[in-house]
């Protein structure tokens, strides 16, 4: 709205609701009547003023008729006397009759106008001044024109009858006006009190904020609505306030609480022997206990963010930021192995880890983490490394070494049975039976141990390994004895795995030949199956052999543990523990799940290509 009309009608706004009110309704009212009087008068001034003038077409036409005789019989006297008649006529001026050649013929002209009819005949539809109307009519006899007729009338008549419907109309608009201010005092009253209701609710809840405060519905107009609207917007804005109110009460009691956390972790960081470290959700460190400014010899502010990354080995730089930048995209916790220089300038190993911390949401708060000091047990691991080292290389030389002289014994106690079995009696040649069983297990046993000393090596960089192919080539070499057991082995579609073939082969070959030996009187049932856990694959071989106690699955994997020792069944009790090295060597893991007379399922882990191979701790202790 213009500035001009914010000017005008400013007062209007500042007026109270129910002055407004009168003033809206008077106006109204005014405007209606004026407008409709206004209407009436021009309406009826028309319709008059063309009635007056069909009045007049027509008592002229009666005159002009009434004046043929005159006329004809050139009698002006009798002429004026019909003339004189229209004397009742208060609005007509003046009447004359012209003869055909335009002179006055006859007249009448009201007493008070001073000038009458003209001499000659005036010209056709002329008007005098002063709102004076002339009407001709010609008189007409058999046809032909025998003179002409003028009235002239005034239109005083008009302004007569305006003047009366004016006052008329201004009586009707005071009568009006009058009972539409009783009428409006007692219906802007009814109005008005919602209103005002509602201008002392809202002041109320303005000056004391508050909103349980409520409007007194009256009416079940429009008002009534607001008042309905208010009340609820009321309602809506007060439960909203309460739970504000609740929500900064419980935000404040959780501000304290975690302020306690906080000093309680500090407290407990700053206590504990561990390097402990806070960082954001970016991964920016925020916080680093005593323990790391007394090892580093540097302040907070020089460690802070990435600039712990001065304090590690320079070989170790580039992967352990990588790791963290990695843990802190991905969400995933971090775990590192890496050299922290110390004060006096020594590296020490150390094991550090963090993990995010989650709002109900899953939105990563903060990282915590601690770095734990393991250089004696990487020496020590180092240490074990070598010595396992040297145990598996003597192992291995020993078992090559005993492979000739057993090989000898081998040859000649079969050199005997064959040129000497007739000379020795019963008990030589059980002997020799002895000797030559005693030096064929012992050669197994060799193979064995040769073989167990190789499962723990992992040579070159690994490459995909198809399992199907490994399994037909396994299940190649152990035709024989599944054609001698009427063996079935079935398996699933194998994937292709990170790990040695041969490696592979052996876990195979040994799961499998158990399941061949181990059997019932049933022929056996074999069936290899495999499921992606995700990070692994899961392999079981199932079957449907002699089963195992429960309390003997986790000693079978030992080496030299065999639960059964009758010559029913062969073996050294080493294969398991092969099987246990090589899947431990690529970090997996074997179990078994069996019971007596119902089978057994053999499980082992084997990582996804791409996952890093573990390396365990384990084999100087099962060398």
């Amino acid at each position: 709205m213009s500035n001009g009309s914010k000017l005008s009608f400013g007062p209007f706004r500042d007026l109270p609701i129910a002055r407004k009110l009168l003033i809206t309704i008077l106006t109204t009212l005014t405007v209606a009547l004026v407008l409709s009087a206004a209407g009436i008068l021009i309406a009826d001034s028309a319709l008059f003023k063309g009635y007056l003038q069909n009045d007049y077409e027509t008592l002229s036409q009666i005159v002009a008729d009434n004046s043929t005789a005159p006329l004809a019989f050139n009698d002006p006297k009798t002429a004026a006397e019909t003339l004189a008649a229209l004397r009742a006529r208060t609005h007509l001026v003046s009447a004359c009759i012209y003869r055909p050649d335009t002179t006055l013929f006859a007249s009448y002209t009201r007493p008070d106008v001073l000038s009458g009819c003209a001499p000659t005949l005036p010209r056709t539809g002329e008007e005098t001044a002063n709102g004076v109307v002339g009407i001709f009519r010609t008189i007409m006899l058999t046809g032909r024109p025998i003179g002409v007729l003028v009235l002239r009338y005034d239109l005083k008549e008009i302004a007569e009858r305006r003047a009366l419907y004016g006052a008329t109309v201004l009586g009707v608009l005071l009568a009006s006006s009058i009972i539409a201010v009783l009428l409006s005092a007692k219906l802007r009253g009814i109005i008005a009190m919602s209103i005002a209701q509602l201008v002392r609710a809202t002041k109320a809840v303005a000056d004391t904020a508050d909103y349980s405060i409520r409007v007194e519905k009256i009416s079940g107009d429009e008002l009534g609505s607001l008042v309905d609207r208010f009340n609820a917007m009321l309602s809506v804005i007060q439960s909203r306030d309460d739970r504000l109110i609740t929500a900064l009460r419980d935000r404040e009691i959780a501000l304290g609480d975690a302020e306690r956390a906080r000093e309680r972790f500090h407290f407990m960081a700053e206590s504990m022997p561990q390097k402990i470290f806070t960082a954001d959700p970016q991964g920016k460190v925020d916080y680093r206990n005593r323990q790391w400014t007394d090892f580093g010899g540097f302040s907070f502010e020089q460690i802070q963010d990435l600039g712990w990354a001065q304090l590690l080995h320079p070989d170790d730089v580039d992967e352990s930021v990588l790791q963290w930048q990695q843990a802190v995209t991905t969400g995933e916790s971090f775990h590192a192995e890496h050299r922290f220089r110390r004060a006096d300038g020594a590296y020490r190993w150390h094991l550090s880890r963090a993990l995010a911390m989650r709002d109900l949401n899953g939105n990563i708060l903060m990282w915590v983490g601690s770095s734990t000091d393991i250089h004696a047990q990487k020496e020590k691991e180092d240490e074990l490394q070598r010595a396992n080292d040297d145990l598996q290389q003597f192992a291995y030389s020993a078992s090559h070494d005993l492979q000739e002289p057993i090989r000898n014994v081998a040859v000649y106690s079969e050199i005997i049975a064959r040129k000497y079995r007739n000379v020795l009696d019963g008990d030589g040649q059980k002997f020799l039976g002895f000797l030559t069983e005693g030096g064929r297990r012992l050669a197994t046993l060799i193979d064995d141990l040769l073989a167990y000393t190789r499962a723990g090596s992992v040579e070159g960089p690994l490459r995909a390994v198809n399992a199907e192919a490994v399994l037909q080539k396994t299940l190649a070499g152990l035709a024989e004895a599944i054609r001698e057991s009427n063996a079935v082995v079935s398996a699933d579609p194998l994937p292709e795995v990170y790990v040695g073939e041969a490696h592979l082969q052996q876990v195979l070959q040994n799961l499998i030949g158990n399941a061949l030996k181990y059997r019932t009187e049933e022929p056996p049932r074999i069936y290899i199956q495999v499921t992606d856990q995700g990070t692994a694959w899961r392999f079981a071989v199932q079957d449907n052999g002699i089963g195992i106690d429960p309390q003997y699955k986790e000693n079978i994997f030992g080496v030299f543990k065999r639960l059964h020792r009758d010559q029913k069944y062969g073996g050294t009790g080493i294969g398991l523990a092969i099987c246990q090295r090589v899947v431990e060597r690529y970090g997996g893991r074997i179990w078994v799940d069996s019971a007596p007379r119902k089978g057994s399922t053999f499980y082992f882990t084997l990582p996804h290509p791409g996952q890093r191979v573990r390396t365990t701790t384990t084999d100087a202790a099962a060398s």
